[in-house]
């Protein structure tokens, strides 16, 4: 993902979104940033790596909150492409490309719903259950490596978030990639050895774990009652952290350090490794002010399957990870 630092550079027109960039001006940003390169790059014929797939809800997210039908024609491009991608063995189902699922899955399925009569759930659900049987199969069945542990838990981000895109109107196919996520997320919590493994991966892994988690508490498909202890414990969230002053408290400290910092990200600073590190606080930050702070569940209009609230977290989530 590109981080907001490198996103400051570049010199943007902000007209398109008016007063609404005023209420929400990093995420859009951002956002103005990712589809203005996007559409320079489909409009070249130029191949797109697959992590571009993920700009379409940035597409259509901007769409909803401007009425721009040129966000409407870009994520039209780009469902094009994707169907292209789609069909070509770079898209198989394989353990090392479950993770690029994380990419496309959701955008995929937000168009279908939203756009093309859902004419694509066959196929969604047929590569969700693909992906989950593989990543259950007997060989790994009590393999612990950090790589696989990794895997299954961006496809389970992958799928508690095609899910706030899919509609419950076609309950069979809704209720494939809730028991698949229910299922999944059971599996992969089933013993303190599962839960202690996850407790030492990297801590961009771990967070991506507690959003998965606290995502499927927050829409209701999983009990906050047994898993926020847990995504708690993830967070690191100290019994005497101020939880209410937290978040404002490390937007401060980011925003120090990108004065410090934005100019030309000093050669005697690693930029990678503070990008990463204002990234991972803000995730933080993020999850505890949106998710453990706020205790209301999302409840799913039917000719609605994403609320805006829940829309805007995940496309939050998406420019801070």
């Amino acid at each position: 993902m590109y981080n907001a630092i490198y996103v400051r550079a570049y010199i943007i027109d902000f007209s398109v979104v008016g007063d609404y960039l005023m209420k929400n001006g990093e995420t859009v940003e951002n956002l103005l940033f990712l589809t203005e390169k996007l559409k320079k790059d489909l409009e070249s014929g130029a191949k797109i790596p697959v992590s571009d797939y993920s700009i379409g809800q940035a597409c259509i997210y901007l769409y909803d909150e401007t009425g721009n039908d040129d966000y409407r024609k870009l994520a039209d491009s780009l469902h094009e492409r994707l169907i292209g991608f789609l069909d070509t063995d770079e898209s198989s189902i394989s353990l090392s490309a479950i993770k690029d699922m994380c990419f496309y899955m959701p955008f995929y399925t937000d168009y279908e719903t939203r756009w093309n009569k859902k004419n694509g759930y066959n196929d969604i659900c047929d590569r969700f259950r693909s992906a989950f049987e593989l990543i259950r199969d007997d060989g790994l069945n009590g393999t612990y490596c950090s790589e696989i542990i990794t895997n299954k838990i961006f496809f389970l981000k992958t799928v508690v978030e095609s899910l706030c895109y899919m509609s419950i109107q076609i309950y069979e196919d809704y209720r494939l990639l809730e028991d698949i996520l229910r299922q999944g997320i059971r599996e992969l919590f089933f013993d303190l050895r599962s839960i202690d493994k996850i407790c030492g991966l990297e801590d961009d892994v771990k967070i991506c774990a507690c959003y998965v988690l606290l995502m499927g508490i927050k829409e209701g498909h999983i009990d906050a009652e047994k898993y926020e202890g847990l995504a708690i414990r993830l967070l690191n969230i100290d019994a005497d952290e101020d939880l209410d002053t937290t978040f404002q408290d490390h937007i401060d400290e980011d925003l120090k350090t990108n004065i410090e910092t934005d100019a030309d990200l000093k050669e005697d600073i690693d930029s990678d490794s503070e990008i990463k590190k204002i990234s991972l606080m803000k995730m933080r930050s993020f999850l505890i002010k949106e998710f453990i702070n706020d205790d209301s569940i999302g409840i799913k209009p039917s000719e609605s399957p994403c609320s805006p609230n829940v829309r805007k977290l995940m496309i939050d989530a998406y420019i801070m990870m």
